[in-house]
């Protein structure tokens, strides 16, 4: 019996090799296994026929025919087992190379790259850059970031989904969002939520921020020297080593940040309107600030002078608030899906 498997050749490294090369010609298992079923029946029949030849007893025909089964079974599981193993490593290798072409697309590679990333060209995707660094800050957020298309670019952690989960587990961690774009503007996309993520940590951001939200601060970080001059010459009535000075800027930036509303301002920083009124009035005799009813410039060139000033005194800890006061308006628990978070 031995001798009569030996010359079939159909030995476990046969198996093996038939099912990884099934495998890769993606021929499915079941296919596989039907022409293996065909393959041991037609072995059957040729040892059927040559045992008839030899007029075999029935005792030694029948253990025949069982040490046959158990080796046939054998290699039925042999040809699963090494079809698996070639699956597995075939989707390991192709996930490495989705997220290599992400990577790639993010720093800015060809556009052409987006095919390789299995994203479809034509459908908008949302993009979230948590500025993480601390490894179990990182698994943190991977995990939240788990149902979309995570990937880690330049030791930051970064999703992609057509709409993105629930970022409120990971409230600690300053995180930028994107608004929907298409795979081929990710380049510039990223570059933006670096820069946007830099604009958050001189403010002390955290949490899920929109990168929209940050539009105006992205512009103004980008020109600091006009920044410094506007400061110089709106607050020069202001000591930046008085807290009650720095105390009335910080009120001024959450009045501008809430449009002008006293209200909205008293409510973000937890006191009555008539102190934000007062802290206006005190601020407008130090320096000349009014309430911006004017041009939306004049407020820009206000808002751009007290957040350089405020940056450059460190005030965020004079505001009745543990954030800054631009952090009452730009909270992230809001930013949570609503449907399908599947990247692609």
């Amino acid at each position: 019996m031995t001798a009569f498997i030996d010359s079939t050749g159909l030995g476990v490294e046969a198996a093996d090799r038939l099912a990884t090369d099934r495998a890769l010609q993606g021929v499915p298992l079941s296919a596989l296994l039907a022409g293996f079923q065909t393959g041991r029946a037609h072995v059957l029949r040729e040892l059927g026929g040559r045992l008839r030849q030899h007029e075999m007893l029935a005792d030694d025909f029948v253990s025949a025919l069982l040490e046959l089964d158990g080796y046939a079974n054998k290699l039925q599981n042999r040809l699963v087992e090494a079809y698996r193993e070639t699956e597995l490593r075939l989707a390991r290798t192709a996930q490495a190379a989705r997220v290599q072409a992400l990577r790639e697309l993010l720093k800015g590679g060809p556009v052409t790259g987006v095919v390789n990333t299995g994203l479809a060209e034509d459908r908008h995707y949302q993009v979230v850059l948590a500025d993480v660094s601390d490894p179990r800050q990182a698994r943190r957020a991977e995990a939240v970031l788990a149902e979309t298309f995570c990937v880690t670019v330049d030791g930051l952690v970064c999703g992609v989904a057509v709409q993105l989960p629930d970022l409120s587990p990971v409230a600690d961690v300053l995180a930028v969002v994107t608004p929907p774009v298409l795979p081929k503007d990710f380049g510039a996309v990223y570059q933006a939520c670096r820069a946007a993520l830099q604009t958050g940590r001189c403010r002390g951001l955290a949490g899920a921020v929109r990168l929209t939200e940050l539009a105006v601060d992205l512009v103004t970080d980008g020109f600091p020297a006009m920044g410094r001059m506007l400061a110089d010459d709106l607050l020069a009535g202001l000591a930046g080593t008085d807290e009650f000075h720095r105390l009335l800027a910080s009120t001024a930036l959450t009045y501008l940040d809430h449009g002008g509303r006293v209200d909205a301002t008293a409510l973000a920083l937890h006191v009555h309107p008539n102190t934000v009124k007062h802290r206006l009035r005190r601020l407008g005799e130090l320096t000349g600030f009014s309430p911006p009813e004017g041009s939306l410039a004049e407020a820009l060139r206000w808002r751009w002078a007290v957040d350089t000033w405020i940056r450059s005194t460190g005030a965020w800890a004079a505001s009745e608030t543990a954030s800054p006061p631009q952090s009452s308006r730009r909270n992230g628990s809001h930013l949570s899906a609503t449907s399908s978070h599947s990247p692609t």
